[in-house]
């Protein structure tokens, strides 16, 4: 695993959801102490909406100098129920007071690939505002899927294989991608995208998830075969938010 990696482990998505909801805080406070604002990226799936609904219940009276980014985004409208911005707009961004320009979804009416294009300009000018040769998130949230992916990185991407390779992705931070098994499109920030992330939280509970979960936190597969190692990699702060059910799998 990657060098400061944790594993916080709770006893039920609520309270996985609880226990991460402190630390994101936490990790905006910083932030924003440092530099007076915060850049969150936010992930995908079910997942994420708990965790959501804890953070908009707290006090915090910094969201208005939060920047709400988008880690990956299915290929429907923003209104639409898979709509992974529909999701966070319903359980976190009607309740907090982050200004409406500093949300930063995809724009998937475009289509995939100028969808993409757009947002790799956005995380482009924010690498250039930031004086850093990658866009670098305060915080960025993943989820893992029961094929061990993360973000919309799945098994067999090609993005995987030259982040293996050692290939220098540094364009495009953000992309689409051709998922054959879902015959769809998702756009996806890339590896290079999630290793400049400063902070990285990934909440994966259910009994589903727990066998990709003993392949990732264990020999380090092949990130084509499982993506979420590639998080093994990550310079900054990783710390993994589980449930009992994912990781010692449902009870027998």
């Amino acid at each position: 695993m990657a060098r400061g990696a944790l594993i916080r482990l709770a006893s039920t998505p609520e309270s996985v959801a609880a226990a991460a909801a402190s630390e994101v805080l936490a990790v905006l406070e910083a932030a924003m102490a440092w530099r007076g604002e915060a850049h969150l990226a936010l992930s995908g799936g079910r997942t994420p909406a708990a965790l959501h609904r804890v953070l908009a219940s707290l006090p915090f009276d910094g969201w208005s100098h939060v920047h709400v980014w988008f880690g990956d985004e299915r290929m429907v409208a923003p209104a639409h129920a898979d709509s992974n911005y529909r999701m966070a707009r319903e359980t976190l961004l009607s309740a907090v007071p982050v200004p409406e320009p500093q949300v930063h979804r995809w724009e998937t009416e475009l289509g995939p690939g100028e969808a993409a294009s757009r947002y790799d300009a956005a995380l482009r000018d924010l690498a250039t505002r930031q004086e850093r040769s990658a866009p670098a998130f305060d915080l960025l949230l993943l989820g893992m899927g029961a094929d061990a992916h993360t973000a919309s990185l799945f098994p067999g991407s090609p993005l995987l294989a030259d982040a293996a390779d050692g290939v220098d992705r540094a364009a495009p931070f953000a992309t689409a991608v051709e998922v054959p098994t879902l015959n769809t499109w998702r756009l996806t920030v890339t590896p290079a995208t999630i290793r400049a992330a400063r902070t990285v939280f990934v909440l994966v509970v259910g009994g589903d998830k727990h066998a990709a979960l003993r392949r990732v936190l264990g020999a380090s597969p092949d990130p084509l075969e499982a993506p979420a190692t590639l998080l093994h990699d990550v310079p900054g702060d990783l710390a993994w938010y589980v449930d009992r059910a994912a990781l010692f799998g449902k009870p027998g």
